[in-house]
């Protein structure tokens, strides 16, 4: 069954080349026969991708010990879901599936006219079809996952502990939807430079596919954050990692590149611009692939090294390459005639938000790439400290979030310093406000004292804007204020649906400004029946609990928590010893609250129980989650079909 999983593999890249080269064919010759057979090429290649990434399934679920990728990732003992998420552990399972999702998403493509129809059309089927067939080959020349072993083991390896967890799960593929989304706009990028095709219909379609990659590739970091805050037992979230930044930056310069599209729609300038932009974002998920393969750089979460680094750095450096004769072929059709005349206006703005987002894109990139930079020169690695990141990205970050609330106050072309007073008049003094309030309970630090004021600010700017907005048309209809909401919200949801990302994005803000500046951390060690008093909580150790499972061996410390003599919560955090990897893995316990999280870490413990703890308490953490929440529902209201688009002005 290997044979023929890769096969299909080696199947998906020979169709993934003909269906590029009929494209051209077609578009050359403007015979149908041709366009025809592309499409129907990318169809025959999402089936054979199908039938590879089945074939991996059932031998990962029948525990086909043959196969190293099946015997390297799962074992008897292994749960069926964690069974099914081996599919994308590993190195080649991976990208197995980016390769399949990529085919679908061309599928897609072609069957909504995107792809393979039209001038442009051919092109983009083009495109999308190289890129897949891109990753086809470095799987079957160097990282297939049907790779036979000499000997048939007796039993796998197993599923790495830390990633037995539901949102490791989830994680990685919600990731490899934006990556493989982001090939969309950039495929229709090189569709409109070759025709120089860059009408409403291609801007309408550039941006929802940005805007579906973006959300998932959002998703996808959020949810590695929250794993990395339950599963590492270190009471952290972000730990600037190489591999975590390596995603962050697509997804910076793909929110830039979705405020300069706004631009282009509404004034029709950057589009030479928004064409690299869109481009980078794409070759950025490649090169962020490019990081956690290659090991060039080292990463707690990245795979050993290997030669298939090379590849990508060859795809990125022959896409710049077609991208710039492309983009000089074309430059007169990408001249934009709108000229910046106004500082208080939303077109400057928006510019200065493009630059902010960029430079903190820039800062994280050029911290990521420092290790391998000075191994270059010095012949070993040297990351720099977490204090960079928070110099340099912190900053550009705030920057952008107090734009987030002066841009919606501003008009596009102009607006009369009166109007801009009268409009920050009450954000400003309700910040004010929020700010002294803040300082009274306790936040002296100046930089909580800024990050503060600035998220009051943009809060109730945001919140101005519904609460006008619903009673304008309430006093329009006469509708109840209620219903008079809902119906505006709806009237219009990519402007509101970003206006709740904006105000996700402010919550995100206050959650890592109260847990990065005021966590505070107490150890302690307990008998049984013994208690600490800590941070205002009385927490009481009650038992430790043993138990033998067939992959592990689990040890539970149960904690009743107290605050004012009433218990709150019972915890119960764990330390597991897994005998396929022979190592420990810690398991937290968490009491959330909107005032702070509660975060148990069982440090260690004696034959005769008494056991040692950490405990963690991150104040306002919970606003980080609930701010990521929000981000996700505003950027899927902005997406969903049918939601009006308005014309360039």
């Amino acid at each position: 069954m290997a044979d023929v999983g890769f096969w299909a593999l080696v199947l998906t890249l020979l169709v993934s080349i003909y269906a590029a080269v009929a494209s051209i064919i077609g578009a050359r010759t403007r015979d149908e026969v041709w366009f025809k057979s592309a499409r129907n090429g990318a169809y025959a290649a999402a089936v054979a991708a199908t039938v590879a990434s089945i074939i991996l399934l059932v031998l990962l679920i029948g525990r086909d010990y043959s196969v190293r990728y099946v015997y390297e990732h799962v074992n008897e003992y292994l749960p069926t879901a964690y069974t099914i998420s081996a599919f994308w552990a590993g190195q080649e399972g991976s990208l197995l599936l980016w390769t399949w999702l990529l085919t679908v998403i061309t599928s897609t493509m072609v069957l909504r006219k995107q792809a393979g129809t039209g001038p442009a059309g051919p092109y983009v089927l083009a495109a999308m079809a190289l890129s897949q067939a891109f990753l086809a080959l470095v799987i079957v020349l160097e990282s297939s996952p049907f790779e036979l072993l000499a000997t048939i083991p007796a039993e796998g390896q197993g599923l790495n502990p830390l990633l037995q967890n539901f949102w490791m799960v989830m994680h990685p593929p919600v990731v490899f939807v934006g990556y493989a989304a982001y090939t969309a706009p950039f495929a229709l990028v090189i569709g409109g430079l070759v025709t120089g095709q860059f009408g409403d219909d291609w801007l309408k379609a550039v941006r929802g596919w940005a805007l579906l990659a973006w959300l998932f590739l959002g998703a996808g970091i959020l949810m590695g954050a929250w794993w990395a805050y339950l599963e590492l037992g270190w009471g952290g979230y972000w730990a600037w990692d190489p591999v975590e930044n390596s995603s962050l930056i697509p997804w910076l310069v793909g929110t830039a590149m979705l405020h300069s599209l706004m631009m282009q729609q509404r004034r029709g300038v950057f589009k030479v611009w928004n064409t690299w932009l869109i481009s980078l974002t794409f070759l950025l998920c490649v090169f962020a692939t490019f990081i956690t393969r290659s090991g060039v750089i080292q990463s707690v979460h990245a795979f050993g090294r290997s030669p298939i680094g090379t590849y990508f750095l060859v795809f990125i450096a022959l896409s710049l390459v077609v991208l710039a004769v492309l983009v000089f072929l074309r430059r007169h059709a990408l001249r934009g005639q709108y000229e910046f005349k106004e500082l208080f206006a939303r077109e400057t703005s928006l510019f200065l938000t493009n630059l902010l987002l960029l430079g903190a894109a820039l800062a994280v990139l050029l911290g990521t790439l420092f290790p391998a930079l000075v191994e270059l020169v010095q012949g070993r690695q040297a990351a720099l400290e977490v204090s960079f990141y928070e110099r340099t990205v912190g900053p550009a970050i705030l920057l952008v979030i107090g734009l987030i609330g002066i841009c919606p106050l501003v008009a596009w072309g102009r607006t009369s310093t009166e109007r801009l007073r009268k409009e920050l008049l009450v954000p400003a003094a309700g910040a004010l406000v929020i700010a002294v309030l803040a300082f009274l309970l306790g936040a002296r630090q100046a930089v909580a004292l800024i990050s503060f004021l600035i998220c009051a600010f943009v809060g109730i700017s945001l919140l101005g804007i519904f609460f006008r907005g619903a009673l304008a048309r309430h006093r329009r209809t006469e509708e109840p204020v209620p219903l008079a909401f809902l119906k505006m919200f709806w009237a219009n949801r990519p402007r509101y649906g970003a206006h709740i990302v904006h105000l996700g994005i402010v919550l995100m803000a206050i959650g890592v400004t109260g847990s990065s500046i005021y966590q505070d951390e107490v150890q302690f060690a307990l008998a049984p029946g013994e208690q600490v008093d800590a941070a205002g909580y009385t927490l009481i150790y009650q038992d430790l609990i043993s138990a033998e499972l067939p992959d592990q061996q689990r040890f539970t410390a149960v904690v009743d928590v107290l605050r004012r003599d009433r218990q709150i919560a019972t915890l119960r955090p764990e330390k597991d010893f897994h005998w396929n990897v022979e190592q420990w893995v810690t398991e937290v316990a968490i009491h959330s609250t909107p005032k702070e999280d509660l975060y148990l870490i069982l440090a260690g413990f004696e034959p005769d129980e008494l056991a040692s703890f950490r405990l963690l308490l991150s104040p306002l953490v919970i606003w980080l989650w609930v701010g990521g929440a929000a981000l996700l529902l505003g950027g899927l209201l902005a997406w969903w079909p049918g939601a009006p688009e308005r014309s360039r002005q």
